[in-house]
């Protein structure tokens, strides 16, 4: 849940849309109640076994304060005037989140907060190079499933991150996660690394994460 700056949401045009009426487009102030839900139920592996049931409404008002200010990284996919799609591109030229902790209480209680932030961080992929664009965050409605939102999601993440002169896109999956990897595969990442994890297991029901990378058009490798 990391800010970006402002230019990330200037660089490319505000939407673009599919012919069965999707746009994709800077996620809004009053879009976190639909994102924060989106999050807790399309990521409910994720954010079940360490926010607990009130996850929707702590993820709500963690994004909530992120989106008052003008730089951020959300991104929603839309239709019909609803938020059918999320997703979230970090950069190092991000502003450090501030306040996580104390809004989170605000909703769980010091105790859950304590234990969600420690459970979290083993899937925290550390500083961000120069020339890398991340995405922490990535959801689809289940009604919206398989008719090629999240790929409108990928590929405006990428022209993102061109745009912003990054050279390579990067994103954790766990290795149990086969239909996002197959998409991951298919829009041109390949495994770069994997973290094997004995507390990930127990908490996440995952035996590892796998980071994958993608060089974008292009670039070269160094």
């Amino acid at each position: 849940m990391t800010g970006i700056s402002s230019e990330h949401n200037a660089s490319t045009p505000a939407a673009r849309r599919d012919p069965l009426g999707t746009q994709i487009r800077p996620a809004h102030y009053a879009d976190a109640p639909a994102v924060g839900a989106l999050l807790a139920s399309a990521l409910a592996p994720k954010y079940r076994p360490t926010l607990g049931r009130r996850a929707a409404e702590a993820l709500t008002r963690i994004i909530g304060h992120e989106l008052r200010a003008s730089a951020h990284g959300y991104w929603v996919a839309e239709r019909d005037a609803q938020v059918i799609g999320a997703a979230h591109l970090a950069t190092v030229e991000d502003p450090p989140a501030v306040g996580v902790a104390r809004r989170l209480a605000q909703v769980v209680g010091w105790t859950r907060t304590l234990w969600a932030l420690a459970a979290l961080s083993i899937l925290s992929h550390g500083p961000l190079a120069e020339d890398e664009a991340y995405i922490g965050e990535l959801a689809v409605a289940s009604a919206a499933r398989r008719q090629g939102v999240a790929l409108m999601l990928m590929r405006h993440l990428d022209a993102q991150a061109a745009a912003l002169g990054k050279s390579r896109v990067t994103l954790w999956v766990t290795d149990d996660n086969d239909a996002a990897r197959a998409l991951y595969v298919g829009l041109g990442f390949t495994e770069h690394s994997d973290r094997r994890w004995r507390l990930g297991r127990l908490i996440f029901k995952s035996r590892r994460a796998i980071l994958m990378e993608k060089r974008l058009p292009g670039t070269v490798a160094p």
